[in-house]
């Protein structure tokens, strides 16, 4: 006797399929939309922080770029003649009390055993120390107390970062005058062409009595 087989059911009806599939295609847009908001709240994070990088940098830029910076010059001079500039021969020795100097400023001669520390004085200086930087290859920049505010300014861009001596000097023969050893140039202005080629011959100059010898460790001397 043959046996029938037994029903497995009758299909899915066509409706109940569809709407199957189309919860499945709700529930995957869903997913997607979900993806899509986080991917553009990464990007809108990234984006984020790198604005705040590109404007921290434009900031750090701009003060880079507003930072005063010094003048740059060689080691030792080539001997090149430089106009204006009036050479003396002043001999060297420590001594203890006042001396009274040929030239004004002082370029040179007899000084106090210690030496003016190299940098910005808003006040006079002691010749007898200021004498003993230039004896080690300082450059001593002195200026009428009378000069612009922006004539200093401009002045200032010419100072390297060493070796140097500002400050003011009362009854010079012109505003500004630059002093070595035994080497001088006297200008009417910050904005001479001269003041560059100046320092470029004699900053830290090998022909002074004492090349190499410091320009800190001394003293700040004012009158």
């Amino acid at each position: 006797m043959s046996r029938r087989p037994k029903s497995r059911g009758a299909p899915p009806a066509p409706d109940r399929v569809a709407a199957k599939a189309e919860r499945a295609a709700q529930r995957a847009a869903r997913e997607e939309e979900i993806l899509q908001k986080k991917k553009r709240a990464v990007l809108r994070r990234r984006l984020i922080n790198l604005g705040k990088f590109v404007a921290a940098a434009a900031v750090l830029l701009a003060a880079y770029m507003f930072i005063p910076r010094s003048a740059s010059y060689s080691i030792g001079g080539t001997g090149t003649m430089i106009e204006g500039v009036q050479i003396y021969a002043n001999a060297t020795g420590h001594v203890s009390g006042p001396v009274i100097y040929p030239q004004t400023p002082p370029a040179g001669g007899q000084h106090n055993p210690a030496w003016l520390n190299c940098g910005i004085y808003s006040e006079p200086v002691l010749s007898v120390y200021a004498v003993h930087s230039l004896e080690h290859g300082a450059i001593w920049v002195t200026y009428n107390p009378t000069l612009s505010e922006s004539e200093l300014d401009t002045l200032r861009t010419h100072l390297p970062s060493t070796y140097v001596i500002l400050s003011p000097f009362p009854a010079l023969p012109t505003p500004i005058v630059l002093t070595a050893w035994n080497a001088q140039l006297r200008l009417d202005t910050a904005e001479d062409e001269r003041i560059p080629m100046f320092f470029e011959e004699y900053w830290r100059s090998q022909y002074v009595p004492e090349p190499g010898a410091l320009c800190s460790g001394g003293i700040d001397g004012a009158r």
